[in-house]
């Protein structure tokens, strides 16, 4: 990547709907970029990738969420374990974090994932916009957070990756399989499940869609992530009764919430090569009427969002337009406005009997008035930091707009900021919640209602949590793991 020169002015790029999903499952050439159509689009070109399709493929941000974030999870399931305190131990573990010796009690030494800033990863990484980008958000009085990855994420914070001399750090490679047997080109179908004293369903084996049966000796543990693991539960016959009762799958466990509370980190890019993730939060002059709002409309109205210390947005400012239809010679940039904690809420549904057939996902982005607001005010944030400050202006000229929309300026409308949002708004594939903790699963991860069924991905979520979900989910798997151990 070249730096660039304090003489060139570059614009803003607008990558076009969906470009990002599909440049990152191009990446692995085994995958397929099949995209599912909203069932209620309220946007003009949103769609989603099937997390199937996504397999481990990530931009491999390293992101914990807020304290706040993990105590708002710890007081709904009312376990501290779940809290910042509580996890914090296994959100260490994985760690071998390049800043640990200055913050020792709060970032991992001795784990398997490296964890390094982007200018610390390689030298050659030293993006012409890195001081420029910084001045222009402390010319809006943003401060730097040289802490931003331990529990506190306002400010500007270095962004975090857990690349290793230029490669991605799946778990299969970070950690050992020695022992595993690992079965690729399987489809699982269902979880099978026998009667125990009083009548108790004990989940006892799993069959692949090919119809190979795979007995359990102790229990069984669902990763299928926010959209396969509600279905294969469904399958199975746990869900909603008059679903199953739809396509004449025998009921294992009445369960309504299996499916529900989809969440998903929204954001309107305006791309990755990145220095800085600025978090923080939305004025309460404009957060007080949208919660009330919702709740007005029987909406999800978490006043716990009105804490000093929440969180609610991450902007970034990227040196590279990604899948933006714009000339990759350094005359544009990108941005990135991100809802940490959206309070929209979708669904996810099976659609037959079949584990080939791709579930219905309902994502109902943008659905909220505390969502609407969040992204407005982070998209006009942004705006003022690039158009609007003398280090943004030393070096940007104006946005470059999808085809058909005028450029976004500082005197743009709310109503026009809005209608960018809903025709360029991007899942940014952080889906979580379908099997939420309290609802679905108990804080040990184990499925209501039946014996030998856990499940640990983001699918356990009862809530958003700030940052990027990487680091939680491995938190959430350290923490598996030692119950699992501790339970034999």
């Amino acid at each position: 990547m070249s730096r660039y020169s304090r003489q060139t002015m570059m614009r803003l790029a607008t990558p076009r709907p969906g470009t990002l999903e599909a440049l990152l499952l191009s990446q692995d050439q085994n995958l397929i970029s099949i995209t599912r159509p909203l069932l209620n689009p309220i946007l003009e070109n949103v769609s989603i990738p099937s997390q199937q399709e996504r397999c481990s493929v990530e931009a491999a941000f390293w992101a914990r969420g807020g304290a706040a974030d993990y105590d708002q999870w710890g007081r709904i399931v009312e376990d501290r374990g779940w809290s910042y305190d509580g996890l914090l131990p296994h959100l260490k573990r994985p760690e071998n974090h390049f800043g640990a010796g200055a913050n020792p009690d709060q970032r991992g030494s001795i784990g398997p994932m490296r964890v390094t800033s982007v200018l610390e990863s390689d030298p050659k990484r030293d993006y012409g916009l890195r001081e420029p980008i910084r001045t222009a958000w402390k010319e809006l009085g943003l401060e730097q957070n040289p802490n931003g990855d331990c529990g506190s994420l306002s400010g500007i914070c270095e962004l975090l990756e857990n690349w290793d001399n230029g490669q991605r750090q799946p778990s299969n490679l970070a950690y050992s399989l020695q022992g595993v047997a690992v079965i690729t080109g399987a489809l699982v179908h269902k979880v099978l499940f026998i009667k125990g004293d009083g009548g108790s369903q004990i989940a006892s084996a799993i069959i692949l869609s090919d119809g190979r049966h795979f007995n359990a000796r102790k229990e069984i543990i669902l990763c299928a992530g926010t959209i396969r693991t509600p279905q294969l539960l469904m399958l199975s016959g746990i869900g909603s009764a008059e679903m199953l009762s739809k396509y004449d799958i025998p009921l294992v466990y009445n369960n309504p919430e299996v499916g529900r509370n989809y969440f998903e980190n929204f954001a309107h890019f305006q791309g990755l090569p990145c220095d800085w993730a600025v978090n923080g939060g939305v004025p309460l002059h404009l957060l007080e009427p949208a919660l009330r709002a919702d709740a007005a409309n029987g909406k999800l109205s978490d006043v716990s969002l009105l804490e000093p210390k929440r969180c609610h947005i991450e902007t970034m400012v990227v040196c590279s337009p990604v899948g933006a239809p714009v000339p990759m010679d350094g005359s544009y940039i990108a941005t990135s406005v991100m809802l940490l904690v959206p309070t929209s809420r979708g669904s996810v549904s099976i659609v037959s009997t079949s584990p080939d057939d791709a579930p219905a996902i309902d994502p109902n982005f943008y659905d909220t008035e505390f969502d609407r607001s969040a992204l407005i005010y982070g998209t006009r944030r942004v705006t003022t930091a690039l158009l609007g400050t003398s280090a943004g202006q030393a070096y940007i000229d104006s946005e470059g707009a999808p085809p058909g929309m005028e450029p976004l300026t500082m005197e743009s409308s709310d109503a026009d900021v809005d209608a960018r949002i809903r025709m360029a708004g991007l899942s940014h594939a952080h889906s979580a919640g379908t099997a939420a903790m309290g609802k679905v699963i108990d804080t040990h991860l184990c499925v209501k209602g039946v014996k030998g069924l856990r499940v640990a991905d983001a699918s356990v979520f009862p809530v958003a949590i700030g940052g990027h979900p990487q680091a939680t989910l491995y938190g959430v798997a350290e923490r598996a793991a030692e119950m699992i151990l501790r339970d034999q």
